[in-house]
């Protein structure tokens, strides 16, 4: 079975989990063979608070790619509302501007496992930050940091040039319908 590993990134309070979820429930009540992904970091901050090191950033990055790989093989749809992908700009805020060998050793281990994983995806969906929203339930967010972190993720799919599709101009009630079409 040829599994397609679909991704919905984001920065928080861009409602990747409600996509995610919204995308699975047509995919199954449509009779399709689909699993539903929930972020690693979810479980990671309720387990033992907000991650605050590159380390706690590894072990989430490492359970996120562990998920998705999970059902590659054994499902036609692995839909997740975050990606492996994702933890490289939290990991990546933890540093200081100067780094040392050992970090720049660091970083360039998370890149290289990053890009080595690039191939899975079948879909990437990014998705714009809602703003009027900035809390989840298990953490708050603030605006400015949101707005940096969305920065960042949209400039690294561009320069990386990993294809993805921009869900920002489809309306909020629109998304689900268009992402089925174009699976």
């Amino acid at each position: 079975m040829k599994s397609r590993l679909i991704s919905i990134m984001g920065a928080p309070s861009s409602g990747k989990s409600t996509l995610a979820s919204q995308i699975h429930s047509e995919l199954k009540r449509t009779g399709k063979n689909s699993i539903f992904v929930t972020e690693a970091a979810t479980d990671f901050i309720a387990e033992y608070g907000v991650p605050d090191s590159p380390l706690d950033q590894m072990i989430i990055f490492y359970k996120q790619l562990n998920r998705e790989r999970m059902y590659l093989g054994t499902k036609d749809y692995v839909i997740c509302d975050s990606s492996s992908l994702l933890n490289y700009f939290y990991f990546r805020s933890l540093f200081s501007s100067k780094l040392t060998n050992k970090e720049i050793a660091t970083i360039n281990h998370m890149q290289k496992e990053i890009l080595k994983t690039i191939n899975y995806w079948s879909s990437i969906y990014y998705v714009n930050p809602i703003l009027d929203n900035t809390e989840d339930g298990i953490r708050f967010q603030d605006k400015d940091q949101i707005i940096k972190l969305d920065r960042c993720i949209r400039s690294y799919l561009d320069i990386e040039n990993i294809e993805y599709t921009d869900l920002s101009d489809i309306k909020l009630e629109d998304r689900v319908k268009y992402v089925l079409e174009s699976l």
